[in-house]
């Protein structure tokens, strides 16, 4: 599926307001609602668009948002490393990257709970783990998980 004007506007408008009505964006467009409709429908299918509610890490006082560095043994294993880290409980977001890292994890945790993340849920698959870089986020702008 190919994107065009109309998708991207309509996702724009979505990444404003989730919540927002079909009727409304077909207004703000000047298009059918039947059409709206139709496209969200597609880009969900595609794969292009999820529609969830977020939250502010900054207003959960009982959880940390935490952000580790992986450097996985050997490269063959990046994406099998990756796999495994979305089935973690506490994980948010798992990305392959350059650089320094192969892997750059978003977890949002009990701070009580961090030690046993990266000594127990790690140690599972140490032998595929050269080395992590933990980063406990201190305040966060803009984010919303």
């Amino acid at each position: 599926m190919k994107l065009d004007d109309t998708d991207y506007k309509i996702i724009e408008l979505l990444k404003e307001n989730g919540r927002i009505q079909n009727n409304e964006i077909a207004s703000r467009l000047s298009i059918s609602e039947g059409t709206v409709r139709n496209r969200i429908k597609k880009l969900i299918e595609s794969n292009f668009l999820f529609i969830k509610g977020l939250i502010n890490p900054e207003m959960i006082t009982e959880k940390q948002l935490v952000i580790i560095g992986i450097r996985v043994s050997d490269s063959k294993k990046m994406e099998k490393v990756g796999l495994y880290m979305t089935t973690l409980k506490d994980v948010v977001s798992v990305n392959m990257t350059t650089g320094r890292f192969d892997l750059i994890i978003e977890i949002f945790i009990e701070p009580k709970n961090l030690l046993s993340f990266l000594s127990v849920e790690l140690a599972k698959i140490d032998e595929m783990i050269l080395s992590t870089e933990s980063f406990v986020t201190m305040k966060s702008f803009k984010k919303w998980i």
